[in-house]
């Protein structure tokens, strides 16, 4: 702990500078609007990362670096872990993280911070080497993802060891709950749901429609996201129902060969914006009708547990949702009519476009309401402090 706050890192893959929103960044820069000191670790850099590329060099060089009252670090290790023996075990995991230069301790630490109060890390592997260089901190785990699907069934060694030594573990979902509880063994008294969230206020100021789309028709249709995670017959019935309605379909995002065969087929009706800045987002958002979460149907095990951050962000811009089936849906009663088949997400679409959209806008403002972010944090930053953690 620093001289007069508390100290927090947060852990996880995903490089900072990245277009990619996920939870964890979003936590580290809601957390030190609240007053704590936040560290937020990147994946040491390793030699895959200098061989793929894709900004892991330039992280690692503009490391240690502050953005958003958040710290950013990137330490460096000569060990990969990758999918693959002997890469994909414990040992290696280990070493990953022992054998950062400068080491994990000493690149949290500096700058005044001192040793973090609390440890939030989401990699699978990672606990038992954050424990032995913060053994005072609160280790939490937070699980947000069916992590085998995307690491195949070697992950769960991995897993069962980070759980065993996390004083807290998170989950996105009830669905991932009973992956732990059921497959793992973990017990369930040890299991919260922390959910996903948003935040609402960043909805609550978007003015007007960007200018590229504000002379598109209504009823606009809306995906935002990474375009080969979209199914591409559901989105061909998604763009007939809209140009039957005399609308517009919005896809942003990094595109995909399906979706600009769509384009192609729909020149007057599906409209591909191409990546935009997170912040500007909302503003997309806040100006369509109708948002699709039409997720590939070919990779089911990919989506298991799933509790996509972007039904929280159409809820909180107020559309009408129309999405493909998640294992979370069962217990979390979102405002979204779930589809099955091209048939059905066409049905749906012209259903909602015919509606008041009145209506569907009351019950998403309502949901999103009931997953803020902030008050989120606001009430784990209250659990560590009664803890004693800060």
């Amino acid at each position: 702990m620093t001289a007069d706050r508390p100290h927090i890192l947060f852990h996880r893959p995903t490089l900072w500078a990245s277009d990619i929103q996920c939870s964890t960044k979003l936590l580290s820069r809601l957390w030190a609007s609240e007053g704590w000191d936040v560290t937020y670790l990147q994946s040491p850099l390793d030699p895959v990362h200098l061989l793929r590329g894709k900004g892991y060099l330039g992280a690692w060089q503009d490391s240690p670096r502050i953005e958003d009252g958040v710290r950013i670090v990137t330490p460096a290790t000569p060990v990969p872990v990758r999918d693959i023996p002997p890469l994909d075990g414990p040992a290696a995991s280990d070493l990953r993280y022992r054998l950062c230069l400068p080491s994990i301790r000493r690149s949290v630490s500096a700058a005044g911070r001192g040793a973090p109060d609390v440890v939030w890390t989401t990699v699978p592997g990672s606990a038992p080497a954050l424990r032995a260089a913060f053994p005072a901190a609160r280790l939490v785990f937070h699980v947000i993802d069916y992590y085998p699907a995307f690491r195949g069934e070697a992950v769960k060694r991995l897993e069962r060891r980070d759980y065993a030594v996390a004083d807290d573990i998170f989950v996105i979902g009830q669905a991932l709950k009973d992956y732990l509880t059921g497959e793992l063994g973990v017990p369930p008294a040890r299991v919260s749901v922390l959910g996903q969230g948003v935040e609402t206020e960043r909805y609550q100021v978007a003015a007007g429609a960007p200018p590229e789309i504000a002379g598109l028709a209504h009823p606009r249709g809306i995906w935002t996201g990474v375009l080969s995670k979209g199914d591409p017959e559901l989105f061909a019935a998604a763009a007939r129902a809209f140009e039957a309605a005399g609308g517009s379909l919005l896809l942003i995002g990094p595109s995909a060969p399906w979706a600009e065969r769509l384009a192609a087929a729909h020149p007057q009706t599906v409209k591909l914006i191409g990546s935009r800045p997170p912040p500007s987002i909302p503003a997309y958002l806040c100006a369509a009708d109708i948002g699709l979460m039409l997720y590939d149907r070919a990779k089911a095990d990919v989506y298991r547990g799933q509790n996509p951050l972007k039904l929280y962000e159409y809820a909180a811009a107020g559309l009408a949702i129309v999405s493909t089936r998640h294992d979370e849906f069962a217990t979390l009663a979102p405002p979204v009519e779930i589809v099955d088949t091209p048939e059905e997400a066409g049905a749906a679409i012209t259903a909602f476009a015919a509606a008041d959209p009145q209506e569907a806008r009351a019950r998403a403002l309502g949901f999103a309401a009931r997953h803020d972010w902030r008050s989120k944090v606001r009430a784990l930053i209250e659990r560590y402090t009664e803890a004693g953690a800060a």
